[in-house]
């Protein structure tokens, strides 16, 4: 008899653990995942927000603790996660969480987006998933119509990113000209991300030129980037001189500097046009058959260039 008692006891305890589990969860979902555009193309980020709205329940006077959990699944299956904890909610009270834009949408497909909300013990409550294309074609942009339950107010602050992206370009190889101190040749560009990049160009013309540089990108809508330069350079050139009637080298090199705007002209296609400006000295001691002096050779200190640059990848 007692152990009778002793197990409808327990039973009356599961019965009950689950009743109010069952409540909780009621109380507590994932209204709605809001992706917009719902199709964008390689390298636009779209904007995802999940929110989570408690309804009431048998516990509606009472706040409630949970933690949201949000996953980005590309489409060669690697997934990225965030997790908001300790979140605090009352009964009829709406959250919004953004997902920062701290991913990688150069792959075209379908990325799958969860969010999902949890008790304070870490018990699944609701669940909700949504998805979004990436193309590498521009298509009418599909909008998200918004949910009637009103503006949600956002949880957390993961920051803002750059209203557009800057092209997804890394190496590139094109022509480069100086229209002061004549001169045209090749350049070499090299962007490890969007804002930082390495240039290296080599030109040949009244002076024959090589120089290096870190760039410094600032990315803008409209497909026009301004950009800052800091390098090093080396000029040199082969001129007759008067007063000996015969033909020497002057060479010279320094710290240059360039300020310019890259412009988007096609899919792979990039123009760049920049003022620079070095201190290149180019004078040299000469002396032949008992005549010597100083020659000097003029070089622009402030230039205009102008390159065309095709990216590979």
């Amino acid at each position: 008899m007692r152990y009778k008692i002793i197990t409808k006891v327990l039973l009356l305890l599961l019965i009950g653990s689950g009743a109010f589990h069952d409540a909780f969860a009621g109380a507590v979902v994932v209204q709605s995942v809001q992706i917009s555009p719902a199709e964008t193309m390689a390298g636009k980020y779209p904007e995802i927000i999940g929110t989570v709205k408690a309804n009431g329940g048998k516990a509606s006077d009472e706040i409630l603790e949970i933690t949201v959990i949000a996953s980005l699944a590309r489409p060669d299956n690697a997934v990225k996660s965030w997790t908001w904890k300790k979140i605090t909610i009352k009964a009829g009270e709406a959250r919004g969480f953004s997902i920062p834009k701290e991913y990688d949408v150069n792959l075209k497909g379908v990325y799958k987006v969860d969010f999902g909300v949890y008790s304070k013990d870490m018990r699944p409550l609701s669940k909700l998933s949504k998805s979004f294309t990436v193309t590498d074609t521009a298509r009418p942009l599909v909008t998200t119509a918004p949910t009637p339950s009103g503006p949600a107010t956002a949880a957390t602050s993961p920051g803002k990113t750059a209203s557009r992206s800057a092209e997804e370009h890394h190496f590139g190889l094109g022509a480069y000209v100086n229209t002061v101190n004549t001169a045209g040749g090749a350049t070499m560009l090299l962007w490890p991300s969007k804002y930082v990049g390495l240039q290296a160009s080599y030109s040949m013309g009244n002076f024959t030129t090589a120089e290096c540089r870190v760039l410094a990108r600032f990315p803008l809508s409209g497909g026009i980037n301004p950009y800052l330069g800091v390098g090093y350079a080396s000029v040199s050139t082969e001129r007759t001189v008067d007063t000996i009637n015969s033909k020497t080298t002057f060479s010279d090199s320094g710290v240059t500097g360039a300020l310019g705007v890259e412009i988007l002209l096609g899919k792979r296609l990039f123009g760049y046009v920049e003022v620079s400006g070095t201190a290149i000295d180019l004078k040299k001691e000469v002396s032949s058959g008992g005549v010597s002096g100083t020659a000097e050779v003029k070089y622009a200190p402030v230039t205009v260039g102008f390159s065309i640059v095709y990216f590979m990848f």
